[in-house]
């Protein structure tokens, strides 16, 4: 096993072990019976309830998910064609690695202190998904920071047909798309704290979206004037 990967699973390990003590004191902490929220609309209100039974049923649910997403991570850099690349980008696959471990954590503690708090959770639910806004927002900033280092790979990265094809058009297009998530990171963090309602939940959607529209366009372009672009074998059989 590579170093990085298993240090990957080490933070995968503490992650899902902390989501586990969530999940228990949060059971704890529910009350005997009433219903308990589950999912929240753009609002920030809940707009889904179970009961005291399927509350502790999704609580569990959240440490599986984590322990998966970090399983499959360690997966990924085993099966990409282009295993070598990823190892050589390795920091900064931990990187992502360990603040997808953190969303996720952070996630599943807002969850359990609305379920927690019922009777205030259609009031403080909001401030619930301000926080993931804000969460996520981080993650693209880390993403963005690390695009540039990144090398060709099948599960990591604007992967297009052009980027896929030629190093040079991966290189110039993360580059580019490096920075402009960063951006896109930093204006959805910003409105975490300005927006409230839909326009809280879509921002940063729409900030990420042109972020990865813009790239996949000139990726498009770098691979244009790329001298090392493949044009195929001419087999016909």
């Amino acid at each position: 096993m590579k170093p990085f990967v298993r240090n990957g699973l080490l933070i995968t390990l503490g992650a899902t072990a902390a989501s586990v003590a969530i999940s228990v004191a949060a059971i704890h902490a529910l009350p005997a019976s009433g219903e308990f929220p589950i999912h929240w609309g753009p609002s920030g209100a809940p707009d889904r309830w179970t009961d005291r039974a399927g509350a502790i049923r999704f609580l569990w649910t959240l440490p599986v998910i984590t322990l998966a997403v970090g399983l499959l991570m360690a997966a990924l850099p085993s099966i990409d064609p282009r295993k070598g690349n990823i190892e050589t980008g390795r920091r900064g696959y931990v990187a992502i690695w360990l603040a997808v471990m953190v969303l996720l954590t952070c996630i599943h503690g807002g969850v359990a202190l609305q379920m927690t708090r019922v009777g205030e959770a259609a009031e403080g639910s909001g401030q619930m998904v301000r926080w993931i806004i804000a969460g996520a927002s981080v993650l693209f900033i880390i993403v963005g920071n690390y695009l540039p280092k990144t090398r060709s790979s099948f599960f990591f990265g604007i992967r297009t047909p052009w980027t896929l094809s030629s190093d040079t058009a991966w290189e110039k297009t993360h580059r580019v798309a490096g920075p402009l998530f960063m951006v896109a990171g930093a204006l959805g963090l910003a409105g975490a704290f300005i927006f409230d309602g839909l326009l809280l939940a879509v921002q940063l959607t729409a900030w990420v979206g042109l972020a990865a529209i813009i790239s996949v366009i000139y990726s498009y372009f770098a691979w244009r004037s790329a001298q090392d672009r493949e044009h195929g074998t001419n087999l016909t059989v």
